[in-house]
């Protein structure tokens, strides 16, 4: 039942748009675009005029937890590349893939169906977090992957520029400010934003299915795209809950937490791998494996984590 429940809905619309986006012309670029300014800035004011108290109490806890959690699976990564003696190239590929998740596309989504919209809301919290040090941290390691000699400082540099010119921060400002200010959002205002909200979740599995049809299934490099699955699927979300439970979180907040270090290897990783030219190819197929594999992977947390109390 929570297979039916919480991840059929989520895979539906993702195969939907995987087989339409295959036999007719769409447009990933533009469906980004359309999330990026318009739906995923509404979802976050949803949440934050939903559960506005709840997620400032708890944005220093993700902050810290992400930095930890990144810290850590950096040094498991980067310590079996050693170990395996990985090219340059490959031992970075090999951390982007394993400590980005994709909360956006499924990560809400899932949350949403299985623990409801306070849960979602918490990961959307999540997901500005991830989403900060994807485009900064995530951008430096893709750059020092291709010994990029005095250019990581001008990548990092131009990397906080793209998220200065993006609507996320300026966004959770804004939600901030409001709660602080104990003001709620207009019912003139309230039900359209809320709608692109919900609109948000839906089309980040559109996108999803989109990207993934463009994938080209090659020759696949076992053992790299094995490790990588084993990192994201596995190790990530044991660190991510053990981390949790020394920081405090607990049933619901402890319950998300740790579903949303347990996604798929987010699709960001395969188009920094294309712009810096790490091993694109392969970072493309982990990618595509990581999704596919990772509905089994979830389906096996969800029912684990019935354990934990909410």
């Amino acid at each position: 039942m929570l297979f039916l429940k919480v991840l059929f809905p989520v895979l539906i619309v993702i195969v939907l748009s995987y087989i339409l986006s295959k036999y007719r012309k769409v447009d990933p670029f533009n469906l980004s675009v359309l999330s990026m300014y318009i739906l995923s800035p509404a979802l976050i004011l949803r949440a934050f005029d939903m559960y506005g108290d709840f997620l400032i109490k708890n944005f220093l806890l993700v902050s810290i937890h992400l930095t930890v959690q990144t810290i850590v699976m950096f040094l498991i990564s980067r310590s079996i590349a050693s170990i395996l003696k990985f090219s340059n190239r490959s031992t970075y590929s090999l951390i982007l893939l394993s400590f980005l998740p994709n909360t956006g596309n499924i990560g809400i989504p899932v949350t949403e169906f299985y623990l409801g919209t306070k849960a979602s809301s918490f990961a959307t919290l999540v997901l500005v977090v991830t989403s900060i040090i994807t485009q900064t941290y995530g951008v430096y390691l893709a750059s020092r992957g291709v010994h990029s000699s005095g250019d990581s400082l001008k990548d990092l540099k131009n990397s906080l520029k793209n998220v200065l010119t993006l609507p996320l921060i300026y966004t959770v400002l804004l939600g901030t400010l409001l709660t602080i200010l104990g003001v709620k959002l207009p019912f003139f205002l309230k039900e359209p934003v809320y709608w692109l909200g919900f609109s948000a979740l839906v089309m980040g599995l559109v996108q999803l299915g989109v990207i993934l049809s463009k994938t080209k299934i090659e020759l696949i490099p076992v053992k790299f795209v094995i490790i990588a699955l084993l990192l994201k699927l596995i190790v990530s979300p044991c660190i991510a809950f053990l981390i949790g439970n020394l920081l405090g979180f607990r049933g619901l907040e402890l319950k998300v937490i740790t579903l949303q270090y347990a996604m798929p290897s987010a699709l960001y990783c395969s188009i920094l791998s294309s712009y810096f030219n790490l091993i694109p190819r392969t970072v493309g197929i982990s990618v595509f494996f990581s999704t596919i594999i990772g509905f089994a992977s979830l389906y096996g947390l969800i029912e684990l984590l019935q354990i934990l109390p909410d």
